[in-house]
């Protein structure tokens, strides 16, 4: 990927950005269920519920899926993201080298890439069962430093640990990045991985921001989506 290529997503894709950048609580709480709600329903994107995993999935354009609100307990404390593991392969990705939490599962056109993250304590509601939406709202109530709106972009975000996050867009008419998955590419060059030839994955220095408002660069593995 040309320098070029990078700079110019680094000015239209950032990472979601922490502390200064977050909204009050109260607003987090009412508009990233909104907007997470619109993301539900956008065009392309599937809901659906799991019932052996106990939680619903979504599922985007590129059939990459992230999987949370369930009544089990397995399902009440994981989120689990997955995508095509064959791009990652055909780039260098050795499995065995993946850390813990990651792996790679089935073969062939069917390999996926499989990062599973624990929320911590704290179910969800009786409400989640029956309404995705209602696993964020209680995410939001129950773990509100998971969840980051950056106003400049105009991007919630949802932190799942290890530098990997899930994006959405506040307002899917005034933005044209409405779900982006974000990956801590050091993960995968650790795994072999030539991440700068990832086919489908855009490999960006992002603006990122700290809790006491410092400013840095972190690089990210991107994959988005215009839904609208």
């Amino acid at each position: 990927m040309s320098v070029t290529r990078i700079l110019t997503v680094s000015l239209v894709l950032a990472a979601v950005v922490f502390g200064a950048a977050f909204m009050a609580p109260d607003v987090v709480a009412v508009y990233a269920v909104q907007s997470y709600d619109a993301l539900l329903h956008a065009p392309g994107v599937l809901v659906a519920r799991n019932d052996v995993a106990a939680a619903w999935v979504l599922t985007s354009p590129g059939v990459e899926t992230f999987t949370f609100g369930g009544d089990t307990p397995a399902g009440s404390n994981e989120m689990v993201v997955s995508f095509d593991a064959r791009p990652f392969l055909a780039a260098g990705l050795n499995p065995s080298l993946l850390p813990a939490g990651m792996q790679v599962e089935g073969d062939g056109a069917s390999a996926r890439v499989v990062m599973t993250y624990d929320k911590g304590t704290g179910t969800f509601s009786a409400g989640a069962e029956s309404q995705p939406v209602q696993a964020l709202q209680d995410l939001v109530h129950n773990h509100r430093a998971m969840v980051g709106y950056h106003s400049a972009l105009g991007h919630f975000g949802l932190m799942l640990g290890g530098g990997n996050m899930i994006e959405w867009a506040k307002d899917q008419q005034a933005n044209d990045k409405d779900l982006v998955f974000v990956l801590n590419p050091q993960t995968f060059v650790d795994a072999g991985v030539d991440v700068a030839n990832v086919q489908g994955w855009v490999l960006a220095d992002v603006p990122v921001m700290d809790a006491q408002g410092r400013k840095s660069t972190a690089r990210k593995l991107l994959r988005f989506y215009n839904l609208v």
